[in-house]
């Protein structure tokens, strides 16, 4: 009499797996169908005091991170980008991916601190060559400071940040008839050092071509940036080994009215800033309560004076023009607030 219910209700069990299975896979095929845009945001040193456009100055890292948390972004790393691709892991609604190229001391001293704060994890790109086994004997790149492989692995098992490589040397990949050895070289001691797989690689001053795309692959990394100013679009047909990313400029950059005006009858803003600081590129949106922002395109400003000139709806009043916020190219950071 038990033998046949057994029979039976194994067959339930095992029919529920299977259904279970096919559900799951067809839930991995089409979450890796969806189409993600990704910021993939490169920064290089972070606190310096010099106006360089490679070095961020804490206190503007400090807003900025603050900004992304304000806006729901939430930090994945390169691997889950893999594990998109290859395996359907879901990703969230907002991600980014914040990246630091050359392994700089900041990373350790601001870097980590300020994302832990917010729950934030980042990518930090280390060009072994230039990582020492001590502090006594620490390396300097472009006369900074670079971590230590013992300071990388605590860092590590922290897991706000996470380590991939940036060559070996640095050397430009595209014209190196090294290359080779720079990859196998950079993972190699990526492995040797106890840092944890999978690894992603940056390619050095964004140089790449097919054949290095190809050794990067073979080597055994599983996903690779370039230098190439956009957000990254995820979807099936996209290169792992090519994904793009929003250059984070760095230096001081300060913005006040010189003048303005509001002439409602032909329907316009315009308005003379002055900008203190570095070339950059920047959104400027004009912001009305109850409304969306009216955005203008994208511009890169010198230092010196540039005018906004805003077409504004019909029937608006002047009471119910706001400000003007001055953003990064792709609206991510808030570089200033102009009130009239």
């Amino acid at each position: 009499m038990n033998k046949p219910n057994c029979f039976f209700y194994g067959t339930l069990v095992l029919a529920a797996a299977v259904a279970v299975s096919f559900a799951t896979l067809r839930a991995w095929r089409a979450e890796a169908k969806r189409r993600y845009s990704v910021p993939i945001l490169m920064y290089h040193e972070i606190g310096a005091t010099a106006n360089s456009p490679w070095c961020v100055p804490e206190e503007t890292f400090r807003a900025q991170i603050a900004c992304l948390k304000e806006q729901g972004f939430q930090t994945i790393l390169p691997a889950d980008l893999g594990a998109h691709f290859r395996r359907g892991k879901p990703l969230p609604r907002k991600p980014i991916i914040l990246t630091f190229d050359d392994g700089y001391l900041s990373n350790l001293k601001i870097v980590e601190p300020i994302l832990k704060e917010h729950g934030f994890r980042a990518m930090v790109y280390l060009i072994t060559s230039q990582v020492s086994e001590t502090p006594e004997r620490r390396y300097t790149y472009e006369g900074k400071p670079c971590l230590t492989w013992p300071e990388a692995l605590a860092m590590q098992k922290r897991r706000v940040i996470a380590f991939g490589g940036h060559a070996h040397n640095h050397n430009n990949l595209a014209l190196d008839d090294k290359a080779a050895f720079q990859i196998a070289e950079c993972f190699r001691q990526l492995a040797l050092h106890g840092i944890c797989p999978p690894y992603s690689f940056c390619y050095p001053h964004g140089q790449q071509n097919q054949e290095t795309r190809r050794l990067v692959r073979e080597t055994g990394f599983q996903t690779a940036v370039v230098c190439e100013d956009a957000v990254a679009e995820i979807r099936p047909s996209g290169d792992l080994f090519a994904l793009p990313r929003v250059s984070v400029m760095g230096g001081k950059h300060d913005f006040r009215l010189v003048s303005g005006d509001i002439d409602i009858e032909k329907q316009t803003l315009a308005g003379r800033i002055m900008h203190s600081g570095i070339p950059i590129e920047i959104s400027a949106g004009l912001c009305l309560r109850g409304q969306e922002p009216i955005w203008l395109p994208p511009r890169e400003i010198a230092n010196g004076e540039f005018e906004l000139r805003f077409v504004l709806p019909e029937k608006i009043s002047r009471d119910a023009i706001e400000r003007i916020e001055i953003r990064d190219k792709y609206r991510l950071f808030k570089l200033a607030t102009i009130n009239q």
